[in-house]
C-alpha cells in the first residue's frame, strides 16, 4: 500500500536518500524549505518514496528500487489519489525521475503501459578557481541591477511586480519565507523589471538558480548580469549555487558555461500526458 507521509514527518525519508546523490530538489523538500508532497510504502519505516516538488512541478522516486511493497500498487495511486491533487495544480502532465540509475529500468518497467517521454537533465556546480578570474558582463546604463528584498517586493513604482512575485510563488510557499531563506536580482528599465535571478531550492548552503528574461529584452547580456550578482553574493557568504537545466536548452547550457559551471551530472528524465487520464 501507499501512504502520504505528513509534513511534520519528512525527515524520515532522509533514511532512505542515496548518500551519494545531491538531489538538492528532493532535499529542500523533505526539509520544508520548498512546498511538496511525500508518498511512501510505510508511515512508520518507509523504504520507498515519491516525493513531489510544487515548483518544478515534478516527481522523484527515492530509495528501495526493487520494494515490491511499493512498485505494485504506485501506478494505480497515481491514477487514483495523486493525478486528482495534480488537477488541482493544473498539470497537464505526469514528469518524473528516479534519484539514481538503478531506478531508470525499473520505471520503465512499472510504466511500461504508458507512452513515455524521455529527456536529460543536467546539473552544473560552479568551478571556483576560474570564477575568481571571471570578467562580469558590465550593464548598459540605461538598466538598473536591484536585489529582490522586501523594499523591492513592495514598491508600487514598479509597474510588473507580479512578474517576480508570481514565480517566486512557483517555488515558494511566500515571499516571505523567500526572503528569509535566500536572495535574487533584477534588472530594471523604466520602472519595469525585464530580468531575474532567484533562487529556487535551498537545501543547507546550496542555493539553486532560476534566471528568466523577458522576450523583447533578450540578448542584451541581462540574465548573465543577474545570475553574476546572484553568484557573486553566494561566494562572499561562502553558499554554493548550482545550475540545473534541460539537455535541450541550449542557451542555458552555453551561460552557465560561461559563469564557469561544469557539468556535474545527468539525470533521466520521464513524463507522460494526463489529458487521458484526467478526463
Amino acid at each position: 500500500m501507499i501512504f502520504e507521509i505528513e509534513k511534520e514527518n519528512f525527515k524520515s525519508i532522509y533514511n532512505i536518500l542515496d548518500d551519494e546523490i545531491d538531489n538538492v530538489e528532493v532535499k529542500a523538500v523533505i526539509e520544508g524549505n520548498n512546498p511538496g508532497w511525500i508518498f511512501a510504502d510505510s508511515l512508520k519505516s518507509p523504504e520507498t518514496a515519491v516525493i513531489w516538488s510544487k515548483g518544478i512541478q515534478g516527481f522523484y522516486f527515492v530509495g528501495d528500487h526493487n520494494n515490491s511493497k511499493f512498485n505494485n500498487y504506485i501506478s494505480d495511486y497515481i491514477d487514483n489519489e495523486i493525478i486528482p491533487r495534480a488537477k488541482k495544480e493544473k498539470l497537464d502532465r505526469f514528469e518524473f525521475s528516479g534519484e539514481n540509475k538503478k531506478w531508470c529500468h525499473k520505471l520503465e518497467e512499472i510504466f511500461a503501459e504508458r507512452k513515455l517521454n524521455k529527456s536529460k537533465q543536467l546539473i552544473y556546480k560552479l568551478k571556483y578557481d576560474q570564477w575568481k578570474v571571471h570578467k562580469k558582463r558590465r550593464l548598459n546604463d540605461k538598466f538598473s541591477l536591484k536585489e529582490i528584498n522586501a523594499e523591492l517586493l513592495n514598491d508600487k513604482n514598479i509597474e510588473n511586480l507580479n512578474y517576480i512575485t508570481s514565480e517566486i510563488l512557483r517555488w515558494w510557499d511566500s515571499c516571505d519565507k523567500y526572503l528569509e531563506k535566500t536572495f535574487g536580482y533584477c534588472i530594471i528599465f523604466n520602472n519595469k523589471i525585464v530580468s531575474y535571478c532567484i533562487c529556487n531550492f535551498v537545501y543547507d548552503n546550496i542555493h539553486t538558480i532560476g534566471i528568466e528574461t523577458l522576450k523583447d529584452y533578450r540578448r542584451k547580456g541581462l540574465s548573465q548580469a543577474a545570475a553574476e550578482a546572484f553568484i557573486e553574493k553566494c561566494t562572499s557568504e561562502k553558499l554554493d549555487p548550482h545550475w540545473e537545466c534541460m539537455e535541450s536548452n541550449i542557451a542555458s547550457r552555453n551561460l552557465a558555461e560561461k559563469l564557469k559551471f561544469k557539468l556535474e551530472r545527468v539525470y533521466r528524465l520521464y513524463s507522460y500526458p494526463l489529458d487521458k487520464v484526467l478526463n
